[in-house]
């Protein structure tokens, strides 16, 4: 039953946050660090502002990503932390594993 709270929850979340993805790109430090993890949940993949002059992509899951990519955390300034961790970045590996 709280499983099914919570999907709903997140549901009506997603639904008010999609009129106000319209209107801009969505800042976060305009939001609080629980505010912009769940815009990003929601999304899936999404530009935020994060700061006067700059921007990030968010992702939430792998599948937002290219095959030979991997998720990193990725971290942005909120209302109440200066250092959120919003959501994933895709990026390339340092190094490629070897396979035989």
């Amino acid at each position: 039953m709280r499983r099914m709270a919570a999907s709903i929850l997140i549901l009506v979340s997603c639904i008010l946050s999609v009129g106000s993805a319209y209107a801009a790109r969505p800042d976060t430090r305009s939001m609080t660090c629980a505010q912009a993890q769940d815009f990003v949940r929601c999304h899936g993949a999404v530009v935020m502002t994060t700061g006067p002059h700059t921007f990030q992509r968010f992702v939430s899951q792998q599948r937002y990503c290219d095959r030979w990519q991997q998720l990193f955390p990725e971290r942005a300034p909120t209302r109440d932390n200066s250092q959120c961790v919003v959501g994933y970045r895709c990026d390339e590996p340092l190094f490629t594993p070897f396979f035989d």
